[in-house]
């Protein structure tokens, strides 16, 4: 899959006048350049940069398959989209460029010159501003490979989105980019009372025949498994046999297993109103308005996956859609200690534990409360605690029996010509 003739690139240099001014960040007089500290996430892996506070709403998917993983299929008409907001009442302007990392997210050896066809750098601009609300926004709508940059080698890459002006980073976005070779078929199986407080867990599997190409399947071949788009969470299955021709097998041992008791709370934000089910109290007299949500209660709110998650939530597009302040409060019916570090975390703060989004328990209301800027739509979120510095999902979870999860496998092969991480396949797939 790799050029066997070089490629000459004349690279064209860039003049202009800088006509744009800063743009002010609307939250938390946060600096829009600031990078944030490093923070436990289920989602966010190694060396990529989180969004900034002025960031919001951030999608990223297959072009066509809103909710989907970005995931595409090399030497295809594929596209990944990115869509989001940007809360500031100046338009801006963004430069995106493009890395490729072998299975581990260690930046790969391989020079641009192999990983692109073109320039690589492209420009986001001409946001649309919203039409009423406060704070004001302006949404952006990006997509590649483009006229001006394809990719010519599979595997893993991250996005990283820069302010043109200053050239700081200010997030970035991993992706995936498939051969779509040979046949692949993972699957999970469930083992009950295996896991702490009884839990159940998800044991996945998986059978791979494998293209003619790979000589050596035992060194060469390697596989990953990922649940519920939790990047940070993945695993590599420690069994694997290459005693049939042609064709692998491996497995997660039992020390490996996936929790299948992974349950969310979900916030439907839309309508956005007093009407609303979920909402106890709408104040619009706020810049910006606030939404007071009923409690959630200990035991009593959260549902089972269903093929809902997609990690980033499903913001309403429309040019009316507001941010508003919502107010979250956690109800732990006597059998939670009220110095316990609740922090929540979801598809609006990508899963990381941040103090912004620490509860603070409430002697009036006997209840853990904390606030989140959010926009209109659809989200998953969860409360969770710290343990050692690790995210404990299991401490607050409503249940310990087995909920339908999503999982992601890939299939990597080490190139022994050129010594990066080809992606052959991949898949998701659902436990029962």
């Amino acid at each position: 899959c790799m050029k066997g003739l070089l490629k000459s690139n004349v690279l064209g240099l860039f003049i202009g006048l800088l006509l744009f001014g800063c743009a002010q960040s609307f939250v938390d007089d946060q600096p829009r350049n600031q990078l944030p500290p490093s923070l436990p996430s289920l989602a966010i892996i190694p060396g990529q940069l989180p969004f900034p506070q002025s960031i919001k709403s951030v999608e990223f998917f297959r072009k066509g398959y809103p909710g989907n993983p970005p995931v595409i299929r090399l030497g295809s008409s594929d596209r990944v989209q990115l869509r989001f907001d940007e809360l500031s009442s100046v338009s801006g302007q963004f430069n995106v460029k493009f890395t490729h990392h072998n299975k581990n997210w260690e930046l790969s050896s391989l020079a641009d010159i192999w990983i692109f066809d073109g320039v690589n750098e492209l420009t986001i601009q001409g946001g649309e501003l919203n039409r009423f609300s406060q704070p004001q926004y302006f949404h952006y709508e990006f997509e590649f490979p483009n006229r001006n940059l394809k990719f010519e080698a599979s595997g893993n890459y991250m996005m990283h989105v820069y302010d043109f002006q200053s050239g700081v980073e200010l997030f970035s976005m991993p992706f995936f980019i498939t051969e779509n070779e040979g046949d692949f078929n993972p699957y999970s199986e469930t083992v009950f009372n295996s896991g702490r407080y009884g839990a159940a867990e998800d044991q996945l599997f998986g059978e791979y025949i494998y293209p003619d190409f790979v000589q050596y399947p035992q060194f060469d071949l390697s596989y990953v498994f990922v649940q519920n788009r939790f990047l940070n969470l993945a695993k590599s299955p420690e069994q694997m046999n290459f005693t049939k021709d042609g064709s692998t097998s491996f497995r997660l041992t039992r020390n490996q297993l996936f929790p299948s008791y992974f349950d969310f709370n979900l916030l439907n934000l839309t309508p956005l109103s007093p009407q609303n089910p979920q909402v106890f109290e709408y104040q619009r007299g706020y810049v910006p308005e606030r939404v007071y949500l009923k409690p959630d209660y200990f035991n009593f709110s959260t549902v089972s996956n269903n093929g809902q998650q997609n990690g980033l939530g499903q913001p309403e597009l429309g040019r009316d859609a507001k941010y508003v302040n919502v107010y979250f409060s956690f109800e732990g019916g006597g059998t939670i200690n009220s110095e316990e570090e609740i922090y929540l975390i979801g598809d609006f703060n990508q899963w990381m534990i941040d103090p912004k989004y620490k509860l603070n328990y409430n002697t009036k209301s006997t209840r853990f409360e904390t606030s989140a800027l959010i926009k209109e739509g659809s989200y998953s979120y969860k409360y969770v605690t710290l343990e050692n510095g690790s995210i404990n999902t299991l401490y607050l979870s409503e249940t310990i029996t087995s909920q339908p999860q999503e999982y992601m496998a890939f299939v990597y092969y080490r190139d022994p010509q050129y010594h990066y991480d080809r992606l052959l396949n991949v898949k998701l797939f659902y436990s029962e």
